[in-house]
């Protein structure tokens, strides 16, 4: 009556009928069978899947490819046990069906089909051949012993026709090697998922929370004051940015939230003046690294509560108000008094409070990098290296590095990380041998970017001839791709020198990439696929100059 037509009862099938699963392509060989034996169970809620019944594995089984025979009914006779069907009678709607499943069909075939009544059904007998499954334990090829290669295939069975597949969850990396504490700190970095916006976080209370305890600390911190907009001026945006912050041992240390201004929109000139401020360079911490490892330094990691909001903000500035925050008015905004982050000039005022602290404590300033700062008291040696509220703390001395720390948390309130593990996406490992760096889920995420986690591999990064690309060929499909893949990739060369020149040649042609430029890229990633764990390594014995690396 809706419709002015009547329903369509295509779909609607009879329950406990004969049907017949296609097999997926992929789990198939030669002269395998190309469908299943099953009874029809119904439908799955918000999909057009059939519910099915294996009667071989006895498994539920969910496709869309399934050709029925409803008037065959394998159950009909149920006494208990489960009994194979074996149809007499019945014309097969394709003479597959009838070799690949054994179903018998007469040779002279009915001008009609079969109703109901005429069809009987029996039980297997038991001096029917029975389908030979092998015993033998099934091992993966030795060039895939270190890697599951199965994550891929869970991604692909979700929507695939059958749905009674299972697969292992795994990453795509071994982890034999790895000590029991390094596994677990591993293991959270990967699996941990954090909201890309804020419509996605008001889903989560953990989220709330820490969306208030931040708002919390902006009051407290007096970093704002509620007023309306004066004519003239134009208030910038903001957004909320959401990471999960974690301990040396892997477990959860809290779910954190913070308010960041889009300083993008400012004015040069009418909201912010000087910009500039300098933040550790990863030479600096690599060298740092090597000679804690050949030293035997301890090497810890802080983190400091809502760093920029200790520098002060000298300029008149406007910001809308935050995603959640409901104001007491309409058509209020909030007026900045302290600097916060996202403001051109918030990350200069926090190094100038910060460097002013350390260097009334005794601290130097490195005359190479500004950014690290170093102390010699009594024998004792302590440096401190900063990037923006992340400082990275090590010396010869335990005592010296605790007296830093609580300095610091009585200045400005920091976060004691323990030893350090990661830093700027830099994966942090030690052992008695040196300290080992990576950028191991760095690498995955780009590969899972690409959609090249089940790639296969290849053992070079580059082919030997590099004349094809100079060659004049077609752009590819979208050329901003390419650009971010090599974007990437250039921050990956901190831990991976065995692609620097690799990605040094292809980023010559960021403005106008060809085919053979995204090719090469794309040999790039399955090269880093074979090894995604693979960086520098700092031993702890100390090199004489006779020696030879």
């Amino acid at each position: 009556m809706l419709y002015h037509k009547p329903p369509v009862f295509v779909d609607l099938k009879v329950f406990g009928s004969l049907c017949f699963v296609s097999t997926l392509e992929q789990h198939c060989t030669k002269l395998g069978p190309r469908a299943r034996k099953c009874i029809f169970l119904g439908y799955r809620y918000g999909t057009k899947e059939y519910l099915t019944f294996d009667l071989h594995s006895r498994e539920i089984a969910l496709s869309r490819n399934v050709i029925f025979h409803e008037s065959i009914f394998p159950y009909a006779n149920f006494s208990g046990a489960v009994e194979s069907a074996t149809p007499h009678n019945a014309q097969s709607s394709s003479q597959n069906f009838d070799f690949l499943f054994d179903i018998p069909s007469n040779t002279s075939q009915p001008t009609s089909p079969p109703s109901s009544s005429t069809v009987s059904i029996t039980p297997t007998s038991d001096s029917s051949p029975k389908i030979r499954k092998s015993e033998r334990i099934r091992k993966a090829p030795a060039f895939l012993k270190d890697f599951h290669c199965q994550f891929h295939c869970l991604a692909s069975s979700s929507s695939s026709n059958s749905g009674n597949i299972k697969y292992p969850l795994s990453s795509v990396l071994s982890y034999n090697s790895l000590s029991p504490n390094h596994l677990k700190y591993t293991l959270a970095l990967s699996t941990s998922i954090e909201p890309k916006s804020y419509n996605q976080a008001i889903l989560s209370p953990e989220w709330i929370d820490a969306m208030n305890v931040e708002l919390q600390a902006l009051a407290a911190n007096n970093t704002w004051h509620l007023t309306k907009l004066p004519p003239g001026k134009v208030a910038i945006g903001c957004r909320w940015v959401y990471r999960i912050k974690h301990k040396a041992d892997g477990t959860v240390e809290r779910d954190k939230a913070r308010l960041v201004a889009q300083g993008y929109t400012q004015q040069e000139g009418v909201d912010f003046f000087d910009t500039f401020s300098p933040v550790a360079k990863l030479t600096t911490m690599r060298l740092l690294l090597a000679i804690a490892a050949a030293h035997g330094w301890f090497l810890k990691q802080l983190d400091v509560d809502n760093a920029f909001l200790h520098g002060d903000l000298n300029e008149e500035v406007y910001m809308k108000l935050p995603p959640g925050l409901q104001p007491e008015f309409s058509n209020q905004v909030c007026r900045l008094q302290k600097s916060l982050y996202g403001l051109r000039q918030a990350s200069r005022q926090w190094f100038s409070k910060l460097s002013n602290a350390l260097v009334s404590i005794g601290f130097k300033h490195s005359e190479y990098d500004h950014s690290l700062f170093t102390k010699s008291h009594n024998g004792s040696f302590t440096a401190l290296l900063v990037y923006v509220d992340d400082v990275i703390l090590t010396g010869n001395s335990l005592s010296s590095i605790d007296f830093v720390k609580k300095f610091l948390h009585d200045t400005f309130k920091v976060k004691d990380l323990g030893d350090l593990k990661y830093f700027l996406g830099l994966e942090v490992s030690r052992s008695r041998k040196g300290i080992h760096l990576c950028q191991r889920k760095y690498a995955l995420d780009i590969l899972s970017d690409t959609g090249l986690l089940a790639a296969k591999q290849c053992s070079t990064p580059m082919v030997h001839d590099t004349k094809l690309l100079y060659d004049s060929s077609a752009p590819p499909h979208d050329p901003t791709a390419y650009r971010r893949i090599i974007g990437k990739l250039l921050y990956l060369t901190n831990t991976r020198p065995d692609i620097s020149f690799d990605v040094q040649q292809l980023s010559q042609f960021m403005q106008n990439p060809t085919i053979h430029h995204y090719e090469a890229a794309m040999r790039i990633l399955r090269y880093i696929k074979s090894a995604p764990a693979q960086g520098l390594f700092f031993s702890n014995r100390i090199l004489s100059s006779s020696q030879s690396f």
